[in-house]
Protein backbone atom coordinates (compact mmCIF):
# COMPACT_ATOMS: atom_id res chain seq x y z
CA UNK A 1 0.00 0.00 0.00
CA UNK A 2 1.00 3.68 -1.01
CA UNK A 3 2.41 5.49 2.21
CA UNK A 4 2.96 9.02 0.18
CA UNK A 5 0.25 11.23 -2.04
CA UNK A 6 1.00 13.37 -4.41
CA UNK A 7 -1.47 16.53 -4.78
CA UNK A 8 -1.30 18.12 -8.60
CA UNK A 9 -2.51 20.94 -9.90
CA UNK A 10 -3.87 21.36 -13.32
CA UNK A 11 -3.78 23.96 -15.91
CA UNK A 12 -6.56 24.09 -18.55
CA UNK A 13 -3.89 22.57 -20.79
CA UNK A 14 -4.10 19.54 -18.36
CA UNK A 15 -0.10 20.25 -17.45
CA UNK A 16 0.96 20.47 -14.05
CA UNK A 17 0.82 23.61 -12.48
CA UNK A 18 2.18 22.23 -9.25
CA UNK A 19 2.38 18.90 -7.31
CA UNK A 20 2.68 18.46 -3.14
CA UNK A 21 3.33 15.56 -1.37
CA UNK A 22 1.66 14.70 1.63
CA UNK A 23 2.36 11.29 3.42
CA UNK A 24 -0.86 11.13 5.99
CA UNK A 25 -4.37 10.61 5.38
CA UNK A 26 -7.03 12.56 5.58
CA UNK A 27 -5.60 15.47 3.44
CA UNK A 28 -8.59 18.38 3.36
CA UNK A 29 -9.05 20.60 0.23
CA UNK A 30 -10.59 24.35 -0.06
CA UNK A 31 -10.06 27.73 0.39
CA UNK A 32 -9.97 27.93 4.11
CA UNK A 33 -6.30 28.38 5.65
CA UNK A 34 -7.00 25.23 8.06
CA UNK A 35 -6.58 23.28 4.70
CA UNK A 36 -3.70 21.10 4.09
CA UNK A 37 -4.61 21.96 -0.28
CA UNK A 38 -5.64 25.82 -0.38
CA UNK A 39 -7.11 26.16 -3.44
CA UNK A 40 -7.35 30.01 -4.75
CA UNK A 41 -10.34 29.65 -6.82
CA UNK A 42 -13.69 31.56 -5.72
CA UNK A 43 -16.00 28.91 -7.20
CA UNK A 44 -14.56 26.41 -4.78
CA UNK A 45 -16.17 26.19 -0.71
CA UNK A 46 -13.66 26.98 2.28
CA UNK A 47 -14.12 23.28 2.80
CA UNK A 48 -15.13 21.82 -0.31
CA UNK A 49 -13.42 17.99 -0.38
CA UNK A 50 -11.38 15.62 1.51
CA UNK A 51 -9.26 12.93 0.31
CA UNK A 52 -8.98 9.45 2.18
CA UNK A 53 -9.25 5.98 2.18
CA UNK A 54 -12.54 4.11 2.90
CA UNK A 55 -13.44 0.51 4.68
CA UNK A 56 -12.29 -1.02 2.01
CA UNK A 57 -8.96 0.04 1.61
CA UNK A 58 -9.96 2.55 -1.70
CA UNK A 59 -8.66 6.10 -1.69
CA UNK A 60 -11.21 8.20 -2.29
CA UNK A 61 -12.12 11.69 -2.69
CA UNK A 62 -15.19 13.08 -0.97
CA UNK A 63 -17.55 16.42 -1.15
CA UNK A 64 -17.70 18.17 2.05
CA UNK A 65 -21.38 19.48 0.98
CA UNK A 66 -20.25 22.31 -1.05
CA UNK A 67 -22.61 23.87 -3.85
CA UNK A 68 -20.55 23.44 -6.54
CA UNK A 69 -19.12 19.49 -5.71
CA UNK A 70 -16.40 17.43 -7.57
CA UNK A 71 -16.68 16.13 -11.31
CA UNK A 72 -15.46 13.88 -13.63
CA UNK A 73 -15.69 13.57 -17.09
CA UNK A 74 -18.72 16.01 -16.92
CA UNK A 75 -20.32 13.72 -13.79
CA UNK A 76 -20.98 14.80 -10.27
CA UNK A 77 -21.37 12.84 -7.26
CA UNK A 78 -20.07 12.75 -3.56
CA UNK A 79 -17.55 10.85 -3.82
CA UNK A 80 -15.03 8.95 -6.70
CA UNK A 81 -12.94 6.24 -6.09
CA UNK A 82 -9.19 8.09 -7.11
CA UNK A 83 -7.07 6.13 -9.93
CA UNK A 84 -3.55 7.98 -11.46
CA UNK A 85 -5.60 9.28 -14.31
CA UNK A 86 -9.12 10.73 -13.12
CA UNK A 87 -8.88 14.47 -13.05
CA UNK A 88 -11.27 15.86 -10.68
CA UNK A 89 -12.37 19.44 -11.46
CA UNK A 90 -13.47 21.14 -7.78
CA UNK A 91 -15.08 24.31 -9.24
CA UNK A 92 -12.81 25.70 -11.93
CA UNK A 93 -9.88 24.25 -10.61
CA UNK A 94 -8.49 20.68 -12.07
CA UNK A 95 -7.03 18.15 -9.43
CA UNK A 96 -5.27 15.01 -9.86
CA UNK A 97 -4.18 12.43 -7.19
CA UNK A 98 -1.05 10.01 -7.08
CA UNK A 99 0.43 7.76 -4.99
CA UNK A 100 4.25 6.71 -5.43
CA UNK A 101 3.96 3.48 -6.72
CA UNK A 102 2.35 4.86 -9.94
CA UNK A 103 3.55 3.66 -13.32
CA UNK A 104 4.19 6.72 -15.35
CA UNK A 105 4.43 6.40 -19.65
CA UNK A 106 7.31 5.24 -21.51
CA UNK A 107 9.82 7.61 -22.29
CA UNK A 108 8.66 10.09 -25.67
CA UNK A 109 11.71 9.78 -28.06
CA UNK A 110 13.01 13.16 -28.67
CA UNK A 111 12.99 13.22 -32.75
CA UNK A 112 12.96 17.15 -32.37
CA UNK A 113 15.79 18.95 -34.22
CA UNK A 114 16.83 21.69 -31.74
CA UNK A 115 19.23 23.23 -34.49
CA UNK A 116 15.94 24.34 -35.56
CA UNK A 117 15.28 26.42 -32.77
CA UNK A 118 16.46 29.95 -31.70
CA UNK A 119 18.01 32.83 -34.05
CA UNK A 120 18.64 30.84 -37.04
CA UNK A 121 15.18 29.84 -37.06
CA UNK A 122 14.23 33.44 -37.17
CA UNK A 123 16.60 34.40 -39.44
CA UNK A 124 15.37 31.71 -42.16
CA UNK A 125 11.80 33.40 -41.50
CA UNK A 126 12.67 36.87 -41.75
CA UNK A 127 14.53 35.47 -44.81
CA UNK A 128 11.92 33.96 -46.34
CA UNK A 129 9.10 37.18 -45.27
CA UNK A 130 11.90 39.51 -46.77
CA UNK A 131 12.31 37.63 -50.56
CA UNK A 132 8.35 37.71 -50.51
CA UNK A 133 7.90 41.42 -49.87
CA UNK A 134 11.10 42.23 -52.69
CA UNK A 135 9.49 39.90 -55.12
CA UNK A 136 6.08 41.25 -54.70
CA UNK A 137 7.30 45.15 -54.67
CA UNK A 138 9.46 44.19 -58.11
CA UNK A 139 6.53 42.45 -59.68
CA UNK A 140 4.43 45.42 -58.86
CA UNK A 141 7.28 48.10 -59.72
CA UNK A 142 5.84 50.85 -62.43
CA UNK A 143 8.59 53.72 -61.30
CA UNK A 144 12.30 52.22 -62.49
CA UNK A 145 14.83 52.14 -60.16
CA UNK A 146 13.09 53.90 -56.97
CA UNK A 147 14.27 51.89 -54.01
CA UNK A 148 11.51 53.31 -51.53
CA UNK A 149 8.87 51.29 -52.74
CA UNK A 150 10.63 47.85 -51.83
CA UNK A 151 12.53 49.48 -49.02
CA UNK A 152 8.71 50.19 -47.83
CA UNK A 153 7.24 46.93 -48.83
CA UNK A 154 9.79 44.74 -46.88
CA UNK A 155 9.27 46.98 -43.57
CA UNK A 156 5.83 46.46 -43.65
CA UNK A 157 5.94 42.85 -44.43
CA UNK A 158 8.38 42.44 -42.07
CA UNK A 159 6.68 44.83 -39.31
CA UNK A 160 2.98 42.58 -39.71
CA UNK A 161 5.00 39.30 -39.45
CA UNK A 162 6.42 40.39 -36.13
CA UNK A 163 3.44 41.44 -34.44
CA UNK A 164 1.34 38.31 -35.72
CA UNK A 165 4.59 35.86 -34.64
CA UNK A 166 4.33 38.13 -31.84
CA UNK A 167 1.12 37.52 -30.49
CA UNK A 168 1.07 33.84 -31.37
CA UNK A 169 3.94 33.70 -28.75
CA UNK A 170 2.62 35.22 -26.06
CA UNK A 171 -0.25 32.98 -26.03
CA UNK A 172 2.17 30.32 -26.59
CA UNK A 173 4.33 31.55 -23.28
CA UNK A 174 0.71 31.44 -21.39
CA UNK A 175 -0.88 28.58 -22.55
CA UNK A 176 2.53 25.83 -23.35
CA UNK A 177 5.28 27.22 -21.19
CA UNK A 178 7.39 28.42 -23.88
CA UNK A 179 7.26 31.34 -26.21
CA UNK A 180 8.42 29.57 -29.45
CA UNK A 181 8.45 32.86 -31.49
CA UNK A 182 11.06 32.05 -34.11
CA UNK A 183 8.43 29.02 -34.65
CA UNK A 184 5.57 31.16 -35.31
CA UNK A 185 7.31 33.25 -37.83
CA UNK A 186 8.66 30.51 -39.93
CA UNK A 187 5.33 29.34 -39.48
CA UNK A 188 3.69 32.28 -40.79
CA UNK A 189 6.42 32.97 -43.42
CA UNK A 190 5.75 29.19 -44.60
CA UNK A 191 1.64 30.33 -44.99
CA UNK A 192 2.75 33.42 -47.14
CA UNK A 193 5.04 31.65 -49.55
CA UNK A 194 2.12 29.15 -49.88
CA UNK A 195 -0.18 31.87 -50.53
CA UNK A 196 2.31 33.42 -52.70
CA UNK A 197 3.42 30.79 -55.38
CA UNK A 198 -0.59 29.35 -55.43
CA UNK A 199 -2.07 32.69 -56.63
CA UNK A 200 0.57 33.29 -59.87
CA UNK A 201 0.58 29.13 -60.15
CA UNK A 202 -3.13 29.05 -60.46
CA UNK A 203 -3.01 32.00 -62.87
CA UNK A 204 -0.39 30.34 -65.14
CA UNK A 205 -2.14 26.91 -65.14
CA UNK A 206 -5.62 28.58 -65.34
CA UNK A 207 -4.39 30.89 -68.54
CA UNK A 208 -2.31 28.16 -70.36
CA UNK A 209 -3.90 25.35 -70.08
CA UNK A 210 -7.77 26.81 -70.11
CA UNK A 211 -8.16 25.59 -66.03
CA UNK A 212 -9.98 28.50 -64.93
CA UNK A 213 -11.42 25.95 -62.81
CA UNK A 214 -8.10 27.19 -60.59
CA UNK A 215 -8.77 30.64 -60.75
CA UNK A 216 -12.70 30.70 -60.28
CA UNK A 217 -12.81 28.91 -56.85
CA UNK A 218 -9.24 29.92 -55.96
CA UNK A 219 -10.20 31.63 -52.75
CA UNK A 220 -10.83 28.33 -51.05
CA UNK A 221 -7.68 26.89 -51.37
CA UNK A 222 -6.73 29.93 -50.02
CA UNK A 223 -8.81 29.26 -47.37
CA UNK A 224 -7.54 25.62 -46.68
CA UNK A 225 -3.75 27.05 -46.69
CA UNK A 226 -4.84 30.01 -43.78
CA UNK A 227 -6.39 27.23 -41.95
CA UNK A 228 -2.96 25.04 -42.14
CA UNK A 229 -1.64 27.90 -40.90
CA UNK A 230 -3.42 28.89 -38.09
CA UNK A 231 -3.07 24.85 -37.16
CA UNK A 232 0.40 24.68 -37.33
CA UNK A 233 0.51 27.79 -34.98
CA UNK A 234 -2.32 26.18 -32.82
CA UNK A 235 -0.15 23.32 -32.91
CA UNK A 236 2.58 24.70 -31.18
CA UNK A 237 0.93 25.62 -28.15
CA UNK A 238 -0.96 22.44 -27.49
CA UNK A 239 0.68 19.55 -29.62
CA UNK A 240 -1.05 17.56 -27.44
CA UNK A 241 -4.29 17.77 -28.87
CA UNK A 242 -3.29 17.82 -32.55
CA UNK A 243 -6.67 15.86 -33.72
CA UNK A 244 -9.35 18.33 -32.03
CA UNK A 245 -7.07 20.82 -33.33
CA UNK A 246 -7.05 19.74 -37.25
CA UNK A 247 -11.07 19.34 -36.50
CA UNK A 248 -11.24 22.72 -35.59
CA UNK A 249 -9.31 24.11 -38.48
CA UNK A 250 -10.98 21.72 -41.13
CA UNK A 251 -14.26 23.25 -39.92
CA UNK A 252 -13.44 26.59 -39.85
CA UNK A 253 -12.04 26.59 -43.31
CA UNK A 254 -15.49 24.49 -44.46
CA UNK A 255 -17.55 27.01 -42.52
CA UNK A 256 -15.29 30.20 -45.03
CA UNK A 257 -15.67 27.94 -47.95
CA UNK A 258 -19.61 28.23 -46.90
CA UNK A 259 -19.82 31.94 -46.58
CA UNK A 260 -17.94 32.55 -49.53
CA UNK A 261 -20.46 30.10 -51.84
CA UNK A 262 -23.19 31.86 -50.58
CA UNK A 263 -21.90 35.65 -51.26
CA UNK A 264 -21.04 34.70 -54.74
CA UNK A 265 -24.10 32.77 -55.17
CA UNK A 266 -26.61 36.05 -53.52
CA UNK A 267 -24.48 38.46 -55.85
CA UNK A 268 -24.16 36.76 -59.48
CA UNK A 269 -26.45 33.37 -58.87
CA UNK A 270 -22.58 31.28 -59.49
CA UNK A 271 -21.05 29.65 -56.59
CA UNK A 272 -17.71 30.85 -58.58
CA UNK A 273 -15.24 33.67 -57.35
CA UNK A 274 -15.78 35.24 -60.65
CA UNK A 275 -17.26 35.01 -63.76
CA UNK A 276 -14.25 34.82 -66.42
CA UNK A 277 -10.12 35.22 -65.66
CA UNK A 278 -9.33 38.80 -65.27
CA UNK A 279 -5.29 37.88 -65.81
CA UNK A 280 -3.99 37.84 -69.31
CA UNK A 281 -1.11 36.69 -69.47
CA UNK A 282 1.57 36.75 -72.64
CA UNK A 283 0.59 34.11 -75.45
CA UNK A 284 3.75 32.19 -75.48
CA UNK A 285 2.51 30.79 -71.83
CA UNK A 286 -0.90 29.67 -73.91
CA UNK A 287 -0.73 25.67 -73.74
CA UNK A 288 -3.93 24.72 -74.96
CA UNK A 289 -5.46 24.74 -78.37
CA UNK A 290 -6.83 27.67 -80.23
CA UNK A 291 -10.36 27.30 -80.99
CA UNK A 292 -11.81 28.10 -84.20
CA UNK A 293 -14.21 30.83 -85.51
CA UNK A 294 -17.17 28.11 -86.08
CA UNK A 295 -16.69 26.67 -82.73
CA UNK A 296 -16.54 30.39 -80.70
CA UNK A 297 -19.56 30.69 -82.64
CA UNK A 298 -21.52 27.92 -81.73
CA UNK A 299 -20.77 28.81 -77.93
CA UNK A 300 -21.79 32.46 -78.63
CA UNK A 301 -25.16 31.30 -79.88
CA UNK A 302 -25.70 28.79 -77.21
CA UNK A 303 -24.65 31.52 -74.61
CA UNK A 304 -27.85 33.62 -76.49
CA UNK A 305 -29.89 30.55 -76.29
CA UNK A 306 -29.06 30.06 -72.54
CA UNK A 307 -29.57 34.00 -71.97
CA UNK A 308 -33.00 34.12 -73.79
CA UNK A 309 -34.64 31.09 -71.31
CA UNK A 310 -32.91 32.69 -68.15
CA UNK A 311 -35.01 36.12 -69.86
CA UNK A 312 -38.02 34.55 -70.71
CA UNK A 313 -38.26 32.86 -67.12
CA UNK A 314 -38.17 36.02 -64.86
CA UNK A 315 -40.68 37.47 -66.79
CA UNK A 316 -42.79 34.56 -66.46
CA UNK A 317 -41.99 35.01 -62.33
CA UNK A 318 -43.24 38.79 -62.45
CA UNK A 319 -46.06 38.26 -64.33
CA UNK A 320 -47.01 35.19 -61.52
CA UNK A 321 -45.89 37.43 -58.83
CA UNK A 322 -48.06 40.48 -60.16
CA UNK A 323 -51.44 38.12 -60.58
CA UNK A 324 -50.55 36.91 -57.13
CA UNK A 325 -50.69 40.49 -55.69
Amino acid sequence: MSNSYFIEILNHNGDVHSRQLYWTLPIAIGRAYHNDIILDDPHTAAEHAVIDINEEGVLIISDVNSQNGIRLKGKRSTTFAIHGDAVFHLGHTQLRVRTNDYVVAPEIIDDVSHRWEGWPLAILAICIIGLLAFSNAWLNDIDNNKTTPYVMSICMWLGYSMLWAGIWALANRVFGGAAHFSRHLLTLGSGLTLLYVWGYLAIILAYGFSWTLLTRFGNHIEIIIVAATIYYHLFQITPRKGKRLQIICAAFAIFCSGLILMKNYQSSDQYADELYMHEILPPSVRMSRNYSLNEFNEKISQLKTDIDKEREKAIKEKESTKNEK
